[in-house]
Parts: structure tokens; C-alpha cells; sequence
């Protein structure tokens, strides 16, 4: 797995990138409301792509944190232009307002201010913090006015809502755990306390659950779990109940996210590409590989949004090109292209999502280096299905080293293009590669006019004994959809 240090590389890059990288010259000063323009969806690759749409924002905006509120408004915060931006989905108008406060004219930065997260509470405002500051902002939707900054220890990196309206947050870079309480009788005033979790822990993702806390630690590798403490009704302090892996002989990868339903953690391992599943009674640890990437880079899942109770999660891969979605009821995923790439490169980076609380099919995701943010419609039907009848194969060294199994894609009707193209990945390496195990099929480009089912040819040529996860993809350049299958590798 990585070194602490080239996980905080990873994680710190992009910010490095605008600061020190690229000096955009032309950034539009937008010094009040712009009520408008029409924000009209990106004509190029509007056809690129039947399941996304795509929306452009002014250049230099560099948006990251995302947000749709209760109303379906959808909202995003520039990193090089500091605005936010609001998009009504039905109108296709965008309005942008400035950050600063209601009484000031200044609304201008020489470095980066990327918000990394957004949420709205239960009274309707907007919170995001900006990264380089040390403060939460709080915008009201109602009247356009953004509330003197609220002072922490660091930018928050992660913040969710409680059942009671607390603004949990974490900070990567003072590593600490925070609330924001709105103070009884007393209106518009909050109170703020941060618990320090320790040196070089780096709490990232949250999970909020009854009275407990769950934070995933990058620097420590771990998902610690937290109970809420209170005093007279005030939240006092946290205290850890558990931290897992408990065992050194699992390790993750940049543990950035999770979810935790029915006793399992489900984890994005940002350092892999991995989507994670660990049982907290068994102990046991089984990871999903995304499909590989094109250009053979490791995809960096990173946040989770889960929908429909956990029976589904929306993933977005920092380095895949993708939006993914994980289904675990059933165990696939599907990955959808993100048509766009920077003009200087050929990784997109889709840095924050937020699923619409009016629909959970479909995900918003913000495009760090598109100046775009685009939605993403889960709701049709993909144009093929892949399938195997195989749920687990056992390879050894010796005459069983090598097994073959059947693969059945079926055309559904509606799809106009016929070709699919297959791929396999693995749990072996962290980059989903197949590293000494081979594999082959019988087709690997398929025409569904002529042939359903492939056969594929595994051999085991020395590949460390120990459990692993086989993941089988189709894709017709669009959307790639991906069964799994244990693995077994014998002495």
C-alpha cells in the first residue's frame, strides 16, 4: 500500500496544481450577481454521452464542491473565480454570487479557495468552508447574503447534517473532529468545538449514525468509530469504541470515504482502485475493483453517496474518467464516461458529487480542470448486460492452476450499437491489474449480432496465495458494467 506521505501527495496535488501550476490570466471578475446569463449545456458532447449532461461555467472557474439542495437547485463553488454558482435544472440559468460579506466590495483572491465541501441544514442555509482559510461560511438562499465567516482550526474537509441539525465536520489539516451547535434561545448564534483525534490522523470522510460518529483516517489507514457525549443536551465530547482494521495484517489503502449499513463498512480506498467492503463481525475484507483505466492509472475512488437505504452507492473515481455506481445487493458496478477532458491532458477530474434529494438516480459531479459540472441520469437502461453463472474459482500452483468459465452478454433492445468490448481486473494489485495472474478470452471485441457468450481462460502463474476478487467487464465505450467473482489462490 502507499506511504503516508504519497497519500497526502495525492490528496494535496490539485491544490499544489493552482497554486504554484497554471497562471490563468483571464479570469472574469464577477464583482456582483450575475442574474443574466443562461447557462446552457455544453453543445459539444451533449451527444457524447445519453446518460450525462454536461454544463460549462465561465473559464478559470475551476469548480469542486457541489451541492443540490431540498428544492433540486443545484450549487458549486469556484476555486480561481471566488463565486458561487447557482443552477435552476429546469431553466438552464445559471446566477452567480460573489463570497464576501454583505457589507463588503472585496471579492477577489490571488491563490486558491477550493470548497471541498457543501451542505445545506435544516433551515435551508448553505455551509461550505474554503480550503487556505480557517473559517465556515454560511449562505441564505432567501436573500443572497453570505454570514461573516465562522472561525475553526482548518477548512473543512468533509461536513454532514445530524438528526438534530449539528454541522459535523472534519479537518484533514489539523486533524481534528468538529460540530457547529446552533445555541438554544438564542437566534442565529452557533457554537463550535473541535476534538483533536491525533498527530498525522487526517480524518477525511463521516458518517453519522444515531450517537455515534464513523471518520476515515487517511493517515492512519483506519475507520475509527466514535460515540457522541452529551451534557445537558450539548454535545461535550467524543470517545472512541473502535478502530478497524484491528489487525496489522490488513491494511487499506487512503481510506477517503464511507458508509456503514447492517454491520458492514463500505470504504473508497483512495489510494487504490478499490471499492471496499468490510464485515465488522467476521472481520473479513473484500475489495471490488473498478475496471482498469485506459491509460493504465489507478482511478482513486473517492467519495460515496449512498442512495435507496445502501443498497446503492454513487462513486466518483478522481482519475478513472468515470462516475461509478456500486450496487450491493447484487454486486456490480457501472461505470459511466465522463465525455469531457481538459485541453491539457487526458484525465478528467470529477472531484466532488451530490445526489439530488428529489431523485436518487441521478448525481451531480463537479469537473475540477473542465471549468464544467454535469448530471448524470442512473434511471435508463444500459444498452447490454453481462453475466456468469461462476461465483467463485479456486486456482492452485499444480495441475488446477488453471480453469476456464463461461461469460453471457445479452443485447437489450433498444441499443443501437452492437460492439462491446471486454476487459478484466483484479484485487491483486492496487491498481486493479491482474499482476501474475493471466487472462484471456475467447473474443475480446464482441458483436452482439453473432455471439453471446466468450469463454475465459484463467491461469494462475504464481500469484501470492490468499483471497481475491476477479472483476469481469463489457463496455461500449459509454458505459462499463462489471460482475465480480471470488478468487481463490491455493499453495
Amino acid at each position: 500500500m502507499p506511504s503516508v506521505k504519497w497519500i497526502i501527495l495525492i490528496v494535496l496535488a490539485v491544490i499544489v496544481i493552482i497554486v504554484f501550476g497554471n497562471n490563468i490570466s483571464n479570469i472574469s471578475k464577477l464583482n456582483e450577481k450575475n442574474s443574466e446569463s443562461t447557462l446552457i449545456s455544453d453543445e459539444k458532447n451533449k451527444n457524447a454521452n445519453p446518460y450525462v449532461k454536461e454544463y460549462s461555467l465561465p473559464h478559470g472557474t475551476w469548480p469542486n464542491g457541489i451541492l443540490v439542495d431540498k428544492n433540486g437547485i443545484v450549487w458549486t463553488a469556484g476555486s480561481k473565480i471566488n463565486s458561487l454558482f447557482r443552477l435552476d435544472p429546469k431553466q438552464e440559468k445559471i446566477e452567480s454570487y460573489p463570497i464576501r460579506e454583505a457589507e463588503s466590495e472585496k471579492n477577489e483572491t490571488s491563490g486558491s479557495l477550493m470548497v471541498w465541501t457543501m451542505v445545506q441544514d435544516n433551515n435551508g442555509f448553505i455551509w461550505f468552508s474554503q480550503l487556505g482559510t480557517k473559517s465556515i461560511w454560511k449562505f441564505d438562499p432567501n436573500n443572497d447574503k453570505f454570514s461573516a465567516p465562522y472561525p475553526v482550526s482548518a477548512a473543512p474537509f468533509q461536513m454532514k447534517i445530524d438528526n438534530l441539525g449539528n454541522i459535523w465536520f472534519t479537518t484533514l489539516a489539523s486533524n481534528t473532529i468538529g460540530v457547529m451547535q446552533k445555541i438554544q434561545n438564542k437566534s442565529g448564534e452557533y457554537k463550535t468545538i473541535e476534538f483533536n483525534v491525533g498527530n498525522d490522523t487526517m480524518p477525511a470522510g463521516l458518517f453519522l449514525e444515531n450517537n455515534d460518529l464513523w471518520v476515515a483516517e487517511i493517515g492512519k489507514q483506519k475507520i475509527a468509530n466514535y460515540h457522541v457525549i452529551y451534557d445537558n443536551g450539548v454535545i461535550a465530547n467524543i470517545e472512541k469504541i473502535l478502530e478497524v482494521p484491528a489487525s496489522d495484517k490488513i491494511t487499506l489503502g487512503s481510506p477517503t470515504d464511507l458508509f456503514v449499513v447492517n454491520n458492514t463498512v463500505w470504504l473508497t480506498e483512495h489510494g487504490t482502485s478499490f471499492i471496499t467492503e468490510y464485515q465488522l463481525d467476521s472481520k473479513n475484507i473484500t475489495r471490488f475493483p473498478t475496471s482498469q483505466n485506459t491509460y493504465g492509472v489507478t482511478t482513486l475512488p473517492f467519495w460515496i453517496r449512498e442512495i435507496n437505504d445502501g443498497r446503492g452507492l454513487w462513486i466518483n473515481e478522481h482519475e478513472g474518467n468515470k462516475i461509478a455506481f456500486f450496487d450491493t445487493v447484487n454486486k456490480t458496478l457501472t461505470e459511466y464516461e465522463i465525455p469531457s477532458r481538459p485541453a491539457d491532458g487526458y484525465l478528467v477530474y470529477p472531484l466532488n458529487i451530490a445526489t439530488d434529494p428529489l431523485d436518487g438516480k441521478k448525481l451531480w459531479f463537479s469537473e475540477w480542470n473542465t471549468d464544467k459540472f454535469g448530471m448524470l441520469n442512473g434511471a435508463g437502461q444500459i444498452a447490454f448486460d453481462i453475466h456468469s453463472k461462476v461465483k467463485k474459482v479456486i486456482l492452485g500452483n499444480d495441475t488446477s492452476k488453471q480453469q476456464s468459465i463461461n461469460i453471457e452478454i445479452t443485447k437489450n433492445n433498444f441499443a443501437k450499437n452492437s460492439t462491446v468490448f471486454l476487459n478484466a481486473s483484479s484485487s491483486i494489485s492496487p491498481n486493479a491489474g491482474l499482476g501474475n495472474l493471466r487472462v484471456t478470452f475467447s473474443d475480446n471485441v464482441i458483436d452482439l449480432t453473432r455471439i453471446h457468450q466468450v469463454q475465459l481462460l484463467l491461469r494462475n502463474n504464481s500469484v501470492q496465495p490468499g483471497n481475491y476478487t476477479l472483476g469481469i467487464s463489457a463496455s461500449d465505450g459509454i458505459v462499463t458494467k462489471t460482475i465480480f467473482i471470488d478468487m481463490e489462490i491455493q499453495k
